[in-house]
């Protein structure tokens, strides 16, 4: 989901805004919700739960009135299904079908976790300060909720998280590209799911389903949730000059995105993770011998 600039209200008239809201007012009550205006910009449901509406104004004023109705009506399903899921009982009274139906294994930056008492299960991608951390996601149409210790209580968590992992690995790249510099090539796979670049986490299935042989392992980034730019190593110069080329692009796509990941440049081998950014270390120094050894 893309974040929408906020209106100009000066440039907007108010009546447009009144419209909007009368109209999704209306869009609740068909919905079966009563919601009331609380100010020019919010409603409220009769429970005390507030709604803002400042991005579906954005979004109308920059549409033709003859697309509000459809845009108000998308709008309004999505905030009722937040009340709903928001409700303490509704993750918990999923049968463990459904449950396991809906869950995505994802990568998140630490920052990501606001309160890290609550996420006892989420794993780091690899034992180091800064590593990206593994975590499940319930998943749904408009909306992915980051599940926290409570929401995990009752439930088996090694099937979770190969419910989780099975299902990240069905959510398809949109697009694929190979850009080249100095006789390096980096790919990089993207698309419109908040998923993608999670499919880090389980590297024998991103490599066997989407790049092939990948004889001395993989160097990536996942500068962003959407995409992942990658390299397979075939000789050791040939992968320092992709380490750099891949940090570029890091800095370059982790900015002016919803939902930045990682600036940093990673290796995977043989079920092994580092972080290269700083320098080789680990299986990755382990590799470029080897791949200097091969050349002699």
């Amino acid at each position: 989901m893309k974040f929408q600039s906020l209106p100009n209200y000066g440039a907007v008239h108010a009546t447009t805004f009144a419209i909007v809201r009368m109209k999704t007012i209306e869009v609740f009550r068909r919905r079966g919700v009563v919601v009331h205006r609380v100010d020019s910009t919010t409603l409220a449901t009769g429970s005390g739960a507030h709604l803002p509406l400042e991005n579906l104004f954005a979004r109308c004023s920059k549409a033709g009135r003859s697309a509000w109705d459809s845009i108000i009506d998308s709008h309004v399903d999505v905030m009722i299904e937040m009340m709903r899921e928001a409700d303490p009982t509704f993750i918990t009274s999923l049968s463990d079908n459904e449950f396991h139906a809906r869950l995505r294994e994802r990568v998140v930056a630490p920052t990501a976790l606001e309160t890290l008492a609550e996420y006892d299960y989420a794993v780091p991608l690899f034992d180091a300060p800064g590593s990206p951390v593994r975590v499940l996601n319930l998943s749904s149409p408009n909306r992915a909720l980051t599940l926290a210790d409570r929401h995990l209580v009752g439930r088996g968590l090694q099937a979770a998280w190969a419910a989780g992992r099975h299902n990240t690995a069905a959510v398809q790249f949109d697009d694929a590209q190979i850009l080249s510099r100095d006789g390096i090539d980096v790919h990089v796979l993207s698309g419109d799911s908040i998923y993608l670049a999670s499919k880090v986490a389980d590297m024998p299935t991103l490599i066997s389903t989407h790049l092939g042989e990948c004889l001395y392992g993989l160097l990536f980034a996942v500068p962003s949730a959407y995409e992942l730019a990658v390299h397979r190593p075939s000789d050791a110069d040939s992968a320092l000059g992709a380490v750099a080329a891949l940090a570029e692009l890091a800095d370059m796509f982790s900015r002016d995105t919803p939902s930045p990941l990682s600036r940093s440049v990673f290796f995977w081998r043989d079920g092994k993770y580092c972080d290269v950014s700083h320098g080789p270390t680990g299986i990755f120094a382990s590799t470029l011998t080897e791949l200097r050894a091969c050349a002699a």
